[in-house]
């Protein structure tokens, strides 16, 4: 943790930031709420998580994941280890669950991590098919229990007000609600992927379980979910029904081919570039934030700069509000706070305010 009250200038990190820097805020974890607007958004810097050396929790192997609970608490999955990283309101360390290995309170291989609620953390390791619960207290996590979930593939993983959501696909189904007890309920029909239509049957059934899931938001209106692959957005209430189903428009989707028959690839736009999924996150209580990173190749060239679409919209209806490239990548955002994430020079997480 490297403490910076200093502002933000008009570039971070060297990726663009909207208007100009004003006076330092204050540091409120929930205020006035953000503009519901990108335009003339300013960024001031609070403090960075991350570092060249130092402790394993100062330095990262590779941020996946981040979450932040009302209290402010920031959960970071670490590809190193793997391990989950857990850091006080201001930046300080508290805990790190690191232990390898498949019994109660081990990681095998998480991918995602969730509060539901405050202090609760859920880990989501399909390495294991587990996903554990901690509790968060002080300065120690405490293991508390765990249940089973078995899911393929990229998955999305959220928890909120009891209920715990992942995205995979089943039965040509893509969200389904977990408990201690076993699936809950399934909804959301599996979005169409661009070109799996080209594909041999066996190649097709693969392309369909990697390329339809979706990264899933809760919020206090439902479980929103947005294709990782494909253009589709939808919030679901809590009991699976769909409120709202959108497509976005100038989307560039990722297209499922075979050059051979017997191998899947995934085809990027080389001029324009394709969508690629990379944040769904809150931004107030009547907006979501959607950031898209648009790139031309599967694996990017060390020289190819990154370019993220950032889009606002309304959680009442899915309509687009706002839209910009000129953001850094943000992670997840919580009343205020925006928690940008680089992994060049090192993984880094740096937490600003916005306004």
């Amino acid at each position: 943790m490297r403490p910076n009250r200093s502002r933000v200038a008009a570039c971070l990190f060297g990726l663009v930031v909207l208007g100009g820097c004003g006076d330092a805020a204050p540091d409120p974890l929930a205020g006035p709420g953000l503009p519901p607007t990108l335009e003339s958004l300013t960024l001031d810097t609070l403090f960075q998580v991350g570092a060249a050396s130092g402790e394993s929790w100062e330095t990262f192997a590779g941020v996946w994941d981040i979450e932040v609970d009302a209290g402010g608490r920031l959960a970071v999955l670490d590809l190193g280890g793997p391990s989950v990283h857990i850091y006080g309101a201001q930046g300080e360390h508290l805990a790190t669950i690191d232990e390898p290995g498949l019994d109660p309170g081990q990681l095998d291989g998480p991918s995602g991590i969730a509060w539901a609620g405050p202090g609760e953390l859920l880990v989501w390791d399909p390495g294991s098919s587990w996903i554990s619960s901690f509790q968060v207290r002080g300065s120690g996590a405490e293991y508390v229990d765990r249940w089973r979930a078995f899911a393929f593939g990229e998955t999305g993983f959220c928890s909120a007000g009891g209920r715990t959501y992942l995205s995979y696909l089943q039965d040509d189904i893509v969200v389904h609600e977990v408990g201690p007890e076993g699936p809950v309920r399934s909804f959301g029909p599996a979005p169409v992927v661009v070109g799996a239509e080209t594909l041999g049957l066996e190649l097709r059934g693969i392309a369909l379980e990697e390329m339809t899931p979706s990264a899933l938001l809760c919020t206090g209106s439902g479980v929103v979910d947005v294709s990782f692959l494909e253009s589709s957005v939808r919030l679901h209430d809590p009991e699976g029904a769909v409120v709202w189903s959108r497509e976005f428009d100038d989307f560039r989707p990722i297209v499922a081919y075979s050059d051979d028959g017997i191998g899947l690839g995934r085809r990027f736009d080389e001029g324009a570039g394709s969508h690629l999924l990379r944040s769904v996150a809150p931004w107030g209580d009547s907006l979501i934030l959607v950031q898209h990173e648009v790139r031309s190749r599967e694996i990017p060239d060390e020289n190819d700069p990154e370019v993220f679409e950032t889009r606002l919209l309304n959680l009442a209806d899915g309509v687009e509000v706002a839209r910009t490239r000129a953001l850094p990548l943000i992670l997840t955002v919580q009343g205020q706070r925006l928690y940008l994430v680089q992994q060049s020079p090192f993984p880094m997480i740096t937490v600003v305010t916005g306004s």
